[in-house]
């Protein structure tokens, strides 16, 4: 908001090509969840929101932009519209404090009895285009390109890989203060060539 205040002309339909950093996290098993309220979307909701409150914090707190949320799956991104320097070591953190956090969260909701929630998450850095998009009528503040996209696959993979946190290779280069596992190689759809993916368990 302050950067709007000084330069209202940002407020307009364009945008920027940017190195950024980019995280999908989504519930997995949500299907058998939802089914646990039939009759109760009130109570569906509710879990959701307590949930992404509280990913959404950890997020905000590591100096990370929520570009949306698509149901029970959050997308952020960091170094725009501010410039963050450290984004890719930002967006491992993140992801290392939402797994821990998820853990006291699932604390309660057992105790509550409550079902309890896995996530997956996806993290990869590369080049895109921010800024806002949309209509004349009516746009948003948002990414788009490929390394966006193989963010998302990323994500998709971390079931099949047997892994919560699943990170792409031009983020492992740069956010090296942390210990990396190879996870090997993966064929995402729309490339050629195999990609390279790691994990972190810890800090």
């Amino acid at each position: 908001m302050e950067k709007l205040q000084k330069n209202p002309e940002l407020l307009k339909l364009g945008g920027e090509t940017r190195t950024l950093t980019f995280m999908f996290s989504d519930i997995r098993g949500f299907t058998p969840i939802s089914e646990k309220y039939k009759g109760n979307p009130e109570g569906l909701t509710k879990l959701i929101n307590r949930f992404l409150t509280r990913m959404t914090n950890i997020v905000i707190n590591n100096n990370g932009t929520i570009d949306k949320y698509m149901g029970d799956c959050i997308m952020a991104f960091w170094n725009a519209p501010l410039d963050v320097a450290n984004h890719a070591e930002l967006a491992v953190k993140t992801a290392l404090e939402m797994q821990a956090e998820l853990k006291l969260l699932n604390q309660e909701l057992s105790t509550e009895g409550l079902p309890t929630i896995n996530i997956g998450i996806g993290i990869n850095t590369g080049e895109a285009l921010v800024g806002n998009m949309g209509s004349e009528q009516r746009f948003d503040y948002r990414v788009i390109g490929d390394d966006v996209n193989l963010a998302s696959r990323l994500e998709s993979s971390s079931k099949e890989l047997g892994s919560t946190l699943v990170i792409g290779e031009k983020t492992k280069v740069l956010a090296k203060d942390f210990n990396y596992e190879s996870l090997g190689t993966i064929k995402v759809k729309g490339k050629t060539e195999n990609i390279n993916v790691f994990t972190v368990n810890s800090f």
